[in-house]
């Protein structure tokens, strides 16, 4: 939202400079800023007064200009085709730096000396416009600094509203939230009309088909009016906020938009066929061209403003070229409506068409507004194009919009803020925020919301709002020290946070990917899920739900690796969607962590050498997982596809886990322009969340010393560490504490069936020293367990 200071201060008292203004709004939950403008820090360029105009003797379209800058009469050659004799004008002078870099110098042109610039608007960076010069008001000091003057018409301020905050969208709505400031009036235009004796009736009937869409529909007529130029004032107030002047009546529309925050919509009124207006939803791939020229194809979920035959504007977002305001015409029909909010948010999603109009609707109109706004645009445009006001509205309103009516206990306001607040103030406020009160007492205040305020519909909203204008610096820190006892139970936001701090804990970087993907992302992975499709996305490369996690984080490393950023350790927690028939919504939600790693672990360093990713590091990560959530198994199995050079599909506690992976080099070639290797895993979160988790026991360390030994044995070529380190662990007893694997050996000299492992075992036990005899019989155990169940053979 856009606001003018100056214009602001048609409604109320500002006593607040534009900064300070700017703060007062954002302390309000308004986020505000002021607008730098272009010529704040343009030197040399002032104001200066047109003594006369001569025709250049070697040009036919350049003039030779006398100018008086308050101090001197320069000669400026210009070509610029409404300049005159009289006006008011920006003048560069030599030595200006213009906003464009060019420095301006004394220079001669066809002939004629020239010793500054008289500028257009687009030459001041203020805006496109290059139709002529810039012509200032008539009483523009001469001399001054034309930053100095065009403050003089008030700064420009951007408000950034929450979409709770539709009342804010215009400058009446800004003004009252000053005067919960300041304690001024809240001065609102009115709305004079002096109708004619011909009624409304005669030139137009409204039928709304859709009132779900179109609560409320109002239409006045007025005759001959003229169109021409706007009035100084009204473009000059429209230029301030960064709208264009298009002509009187139009520009009279769009003031009032701005001052009200009511969008209305002016129609020829002799392209309005059959006398009618008709509301009603579009049909499917119904085709209209709007006023920006482009043709549209339509859905059901669009709302159509129609005559007896066809079209005419598409509801709440835009008109058509059909019905639109030309310098010919003379009689305009005027809109003023309630549209419900998710049918025009529905309307303009799916067009891919956002406007001033839509902006407001889809946060919720005043649907009482409708009337005062139809009344305000009509007196302006007679003001300012002339015509005749036919007498009477016409207003359908088949099904009023209901308030209730809410009670706000100052008990419970002095509860919730933990201070008392006097009764009175908040009443005051509450009559400044334009509610109705119904009654009032020592205990509590009964009222209804305005209708502007669709947010204010409970007693805590009504809290927020004594709590936003009394100021939070104000509300003390708690007094009372609150400490919540420890429970056993683990909730999912304790398993995921447990998660993510063991994750960042190996030292790796959290990321955070985009969760809408294109089309092609959305077949990576081992067995890739049915995608969701967006029916109106922003665009093709965000038009599906992501199924995996995967894809983003080669996107991240991609940025990385360009940027010289190679030695990566990335991690993701978020959630995937599927298409799923059995859902309620046709879609399946699942939490996901994803890791990836590539280049070198640690930085060079002169005390060791670096360690490069590889996929055992990630195996290690997975490990790691496992023994810190309580899984009893896990198991690693081997696994082929197009996407991944190695893939190792995680069981635990025989539950799918997820996969460890390196991705297929070639494809990341081919897709991805990445030359280095990449590892990366998927573990489906829901599984930790799932399972039962241990209560931690905590022993003291042990004291005894522990007993190693190793054992070397030749096994089949397909057996896997994973399988082997198992049957040791079944059959090592009570005192083996670690199974450690460091020897994997095959080469020329070995059987091509088979292949070496050799593991560390370490025994201890906690309230002896462990004689060799035992670790000796549970060495047996182990020995025959490995040859009997695994086909082993000792080295």
């Amino acid at each position: 939202m856009i606001i003018n200071t100056k214009w602001l201060e048609k409604y109320t008292e500002v006593p607040f400079s534009p900064t300070e203004l700017e703060d007062r709004l954002t302390s309000l939950g308004l986020e505000s800023a002021v607008r730098k403008s272009p010529v704040d820090g343009l030197k040399g360029v002032i104001v200066a007064e047109v003594l006369d105009v001569q025709r250049h003797p070697n040009a036919d379209r350049l003039s030779v200009c006398r100018v008086n800058t308050g101090a001197d009469e320069l000669s400026i050659v210009c070509g610029a085709p409404n300049v005159a004799k009289g006006q008011k004008v920006a003048l560069a002078i030599l030595g200006t730096t213009l906003p464009n870099g060019i420095t301006l110098k004394p220079t001669k042109i066809r002939g004629v000396s020239s010793d500054g610039m008289i500028c257009a608007e687009d030459e001041l960076g203020i805006s496109d416009n290059h139709i002529g010069i810039m012509v200032l008001d008539s009483d523009a000091p001469i001399g001054m600094k034309l930053s100095e003057y065009l403050e003089q018409n008030g700064k420009t301020m951007d408000v950034d509203l929450t979409p709770n905050r539709p009342d804010c969208a215009s400058h009446i709505g800004i003004a009252r939230e000053v005067t919960l400031l300041t304690g001024k009036e809240l001065h609102i235009p009115a709305a004079r009309i002096a109708e004619s004796d011909e009624p409304v009736g005669k030139y137009i009937d409204v039928e709304i088909e859709n009132t779900v869409g179109c609560p409320r529909y109002a239409a006045r007529v007025i005759r001959g009016v003229r169109i021409a130029p706007s009035p100084i004032w009204l473009a000059k107030a429209l230029e301030g906020i960064g709208l264009r002047s298009i002509n009187n009546v139009v520009d009279a529309a769009n003031f009032v938009l701005m001052e009200t925050g009511h969008p209305l919509h002016t129609f020829d009124y002799r392209n309005i066929h059959g006398k009618k207006i008709v509301v009603r939803s579009a049909a499917e791939s119904e085709i209209v061209t709007t006023l920006d020229g482009s043709e549209r194809k339509l859905s059901r979920n669009v709302l159509l403003i129609c005559d007896a035959e066809r079209p005419v504007a598409v509801a709440g977002i835009m008109g058509l070229a059909n019905s639109e305001i030309t310098p010919e015409t003379t009689d305009v029909l005027i809109e003023s409506a309630y549209f419900d909010p998710g049918t025009i948010r529905k309307g303009s999603k799916y067009l891919g068409l956002q406007t001033d109009a839509s902006y407001r609707f889809e946060r919720g109109a005043d649907p009482e507004g409708v009337i005062y706004a139809l009344n305000r645009l009509t007196s302006l445009i007679v003001e300012v194009a002339g015509g005749k006001i036919c007498r009477g509205i016409v207003d359908r309103y088949p099904a009023p919009v209901s308030r209730n009516e809410i009670v706000v206990r100052f008990k419970r306001i002095y509860s919730l803020l933990d201070i008392h607040i006097d009764p009175a103030w908040i009443r005051q406020l509450f009559e400044k925020l334009g509610v109705r009160i119904i009654s009032a007492d020592p205990e509590k205040i009964v009222l209804i919301s305005p209708s502007f305020r669709p947010d204010l519909t409970r007693e805590v909203d009504y809290i927020e709002e004594v709590v936003r204008v009394y100021g939070m610096s104000k509300i003390p820190s708690a007094r009372r020290l609150q400490i919540q006892p420890i429970v056993d139970v683990q909730t999912w936001h304790d398993i995921v946070e447990k998660l993510r701090s063991t994750i960042c804990s190996y030292g790796y970087d959290e990321v955070f990917n985009n969760s809408l993907v294109c089309e092609k992302w959305t077949t990576f992975g081992m067995h890739p899920a049915q995608p969701i499709k967006l029916k109106n996305p922003l665009s093709q490369e965000m038009a599906y739900m992501r199924n995996s996690l995967v894809p983003g984080m080669i996107g991240a490393a991609k940025r990385n690796i360009n940027r010289k950023n190679g030695n990566l350790k990335l991690f993701e927690i978020g959630y995937i969607q599927e298409f799923d028939p059995k859902s309620e919504t046709s879609a399946k939600e699942t939490q996901k962590l994803s890791v990836l790693i590539s280049g070198e672990l640690e930085d060079k360093h002169w005390a060791h050498s670096s360690t490069n990713s590889d996929i055992f590091i990630l195996k290690g990560v997975v490990e790691d997982i496992v023994a810190r959530f309580g899984f009893s198994t896990i198991k690693f199995v081997p696994e082929k596809n197009e996407y991944f050079s190695h893939l190792i599909c995680v069981i635990a506690d025989e539950r799918d886990f997820g996969y460890i992976s390196e991705i297929d080099p070639g494809y990341l070639k081919k897709d991805w322009d990445i030359e280095v290797p990449v590892f990366v895993m998927e573990l489906n979160v829901s599984v930790l969340t799932d399972i039962v988790h241990p209560a931690v026991k905590y022993h003291e360390l042990p004291v005894y010393p522990s007993i190693e030994r190793d054992v070397s044995i030749w096994v089949p070529e397909k057996l896997s560490v994973g399988e082997t380190t198992e049957t040791i662990r079944k059959n090592g007893g009570d005192h083996l504490r670690e199974v450690r694997f460091y020897d994997l050996y095959s080469g020329k000299s070995v059987d091509k069936l088979k292949k070496s492992f050799t593991f560390n075992l370490v025994f201890q036990a906690n309230d002896r020293t462990l004689k060799d005899e035992e670790v000796d019989k549970a060495m047996t155990a182990i020995h025959n367990a490995l040859t009997n169940e695994l086909n082993a053979k000792l080295r």
